[in-house]
This record gives structure tokens, sequence and C-alpha cells, in this order.
């Protein structure tokens, strides 16, 4: 049995499951033998549980299903395609309520090479015994943002080859094991070479898509605040207000829309840290989500990395007012000495 962090990539596949939220895994037996019953000669692969995060449910996001030939049709089971992800994996073997630790394991990992986890989380069953429930075999994997990948993508799509080769030079040497220090080094060098070559509509074009990829659930939940009221601003109210009763305490730099600019920030990764923090190390350590920059020893990366950041917010506005964002000035940064990160989006065309 493999005992040791793997790289795996999920390509597209066609997938079969129950997603029903869950407040525990006693409640996935019934629902594992009722899709197995269901997809029965389809099922072309070990059973796949499948948790998702920053979706609006109570309880945990949970999908229970298997990969399958082809569409199963039944109003129980949904049949859609999962996207290709990237995730480091680890074998489990036990019981199921101790993948945890394994999971743990991961996320470590992932911390050491300073890449940061996307919103899933799999668990592949190797073995699956309801009788025996303290000898299961599973794989378990934690995605992440394969991000040297989706930069060079990025750069291609707005410079296109020649450019790409140049400013994505060293690229070819980042693995997903790659250590944060190394990693953090050579994107401070791309940014240096990609700011030579790009005006910053175009920085903000390419990194603003370099970024994890939001939930649309979470999005349509204001969208609906918005078609409703026609007013950003209760949008704003809503999210503060949520956000508040949240362990996140709210925005730093509370949102606001003013003139046809929308200012936009972000809490804090560990709200009880950056309120305690002292030293500008202590800030980046208790502010960042990004790991590369949370983890790495002294980043000496230009600020307009931020504008990853800045794609999780585009990611959510633009489907909402129904507008493609593109002008957007980095106001603040912790990595140009500020004590929090915050942007400027010019709606005014």
């Amino acid at each position: 049995m493999k005992n040791k962090v793997e790289h795996i990539i999920r390509e597209e596949t066609l997938f079969a499951g129950i997603r029903k939220p869950i407040k525990s895994r006693e409640e996935l037996p019934p629902r594992i033998q009722e899709v197995k019953d269901i997809c029965g000669d389809e099922i072309q692969g070990p059973l796949v549980h499948i948790l998702r995060f920053d979706t609006p449910v109570d309880g945990f996001d949970s999908e229970i299903g298997y990969p399958v030939k082809s569409a199963v049709n039944s109003s129980r089971v949904s049949t859609h395609t999962l996207r290709r992800m990237h995730f480091f994996s680890l074998m489990h073997k036990g019981s199921a309520d101790t993948i945890r630790e394994t999971t743990l394991k991961i996320f470590e990992h992932m911390k050491r090479t300073g890449l940061s986890p996307e919103l899933e989380l799999m668990e592949v069953y190797h073995h699956y015994d309801p009788e025996s429930q303290g000898e299961q075999v599973v794989e378990t994997r934690a995605s992440f943002l394969a991000w040297p990948e989706v930069y060079r993508e990025q750069l291609l799509r707005v410079l296109g080859p020649e450019r790409t080769i140049e400013i994505w030079q060293g690229g070819e040497h980042i693995t997903p094991f790659t250590l944060v220090d190394e990693r953090v080094e050579w994107v401070a060098e791309s940014l240096e070479r990609l700011k030579q070559h790009t005006n910053q509509e175009q920085q903000f074009d390419i990194l603003s898509r370099v970024a994890l990829v939001r939930p649309i659930e979470d999005i349509m939940k204001y969208k609906k605040i918005y078609d409703a009221t026609g007013d950003v601003n209760k949008i704003l109210e809503a999210q503060n207000e949520e956000l508040k009763a949240s362990p996140t305490g709210g925005y730093i730099d509370p949102w606001r829309y003013e003139e046809d600019v929308l200012h936009l920030s972000k809490v804090a990764f560990n709200r009880k840290q950056y309120d305690e923090a002292k030293t500008p190390d202590e800030i980046r350590n208790a502010y960042c989500f990004c790991t590369l920059i949370r983890e790495a020893k002294a980043p000496e990366v230009d600020p307009i990395f931020c504008y990853r950041a800045a794609g999780w917010a585009r990611q959510f506005w633009e489907p909402i007012l129904g507008v493609e964002f593109k002008k957007c000035t980095i106001t603040h940064s912790i990595l140009k000495g500020d004590k929090f990160c915050a942007w400027d989006y010019d709606l005014s065309e």
C-alpha cells in the first residue's frame, strides 16, 4: 500500500452520484447501496465520496457515487462530468472516521510546497465493506491549484507563444513537489519578466484567472439578491452581516461601492492570530490565504501577484452583475507592507 504523498490528475470523468448534505458519515451506507443499485452495470470504477467546500449548505456538502460508462437516468441519482483537477493522494487503511488524520498529512505537504488547496476532497474506496467499517482501504485525495500550469495557459491566451516562453522560463522545472522557497523564487522572477512585457490591464487579465474556482452555488445565492433589487450595496450588506457572525469576524477593510468603483478586500486566514500579530511576518502568516505567500520565509514577490486573489472576487461579481471586469487597481497589498490586501474595480464602462 502506498505510504507517501503522490500527485494524481483526475481527467474529466462521467460520474453518477447522490449529492446531499450530511452531518455524519452514518448517513452514507444507505445512499451507497441505493446508488450502487441504480447504477448497476454502468459502474466502471470504485466507490467515490466527494466533499465540496464554500457552498451554502447545512452540514457537509457530500456526493457519493461511481464513475459510469454512460448517463444514469434517475430522480435520485444525478449524472454529470467531473472537471479535470490536480490532487495529492495518500492511502488510508482503517475506519473512515479517522480519514481526517490522513488528509491533514496531505495538507502539511501542500504547506511545504506552497500550493493552495482547491475546494474539493475525494475519498476513493478501493475496499468498502459496510459490515467491517474499520477495514476500509481508501485513497484520500486533496485537490490543489496547479499554479504553473494555469499561469502558462493564461500567458498563452493573452500574449501568445513567443512571450510565454520568455516569461514562463524555468517553469518546466517546477513540479508539485518543489518546495515553497524555490517555488516562490521562480514566481518572483517570472512576474518581473511579466511586468516588462505587459500593461496593468493585461496583468489583471492573466493573473486574476490563476485563481481557485469559486462554487457557483455560493454565487447564485447572492445573485438572487441583485436580481431582486438591482442594488450592489444590498449584496455588500448581506455579505458583511454574514461574515460578522462567522469566525472571520468580517472584513478588515469593509467592501463598498461608490461612483462606479467597487472596492473589495478579503477576510483574514486566521482572524485571532491576525488581531494578535505585531510584526509584518506575523501579519502575513495570519492574513494570507495564499499558501505560497503565507508559508515562504521571506517572499520578495511583486504585489501584482495579488491579482490572483482579486480573481476570487471577480468570479463572484461578474456573473452577478453580468459584466466582464477589465480594469482593477491593487490599492493595498501585504506584499508592499500593508496590513491587508484590497482592490478597486472600475465599473464605469
